[in-house]
């Protein structure tokens, strides 16, 4: 406990539709579509009915691909995996904080 590591800054995004704040908050947090981490976990796990750990590991592996492509961007259009993982509709602009 004395010598515990301290845990990385965890990355924080702004969703915005037009004018609209759709979500602002932790990156790990953002709404994901059902039917992309079902997907997904078939694909990974050949699991159709995910269970926690199974979701949780689809999760970060999707939430990790999304902070890739951010980072690699230098625009507040929102990617391609942001747009097609993200459980929000009409997409215009985020950006990380």
């Amino acid at each position: 406990m004395l010598f515990k590591k301290k845990s990385p800054a965890q990355p924080s995004i702004s969703i915005r539709s037009r004018e609209q704040l759709l979500y602002e908050g932790l990156l790990r947090d953002v709404p994901l579509k059902e039917a992309v981490i079902i997907e997904k976990s078939i694909r990974f796990f050949d699991d159709p009915e995910p269970c926690f750990i199974h979701r949780n590991a689809v999760r970060v592996r999707l939430i990790s691909e999304i902070q890739k492509e951010l980072l690699e961007r230098d625009t507040e259009s929102p990617g391609s995996l942001l747009l097609s993982y993200v459980d929000f509709e009409d997409i215009t602009a985020c950006c990380l904080l």
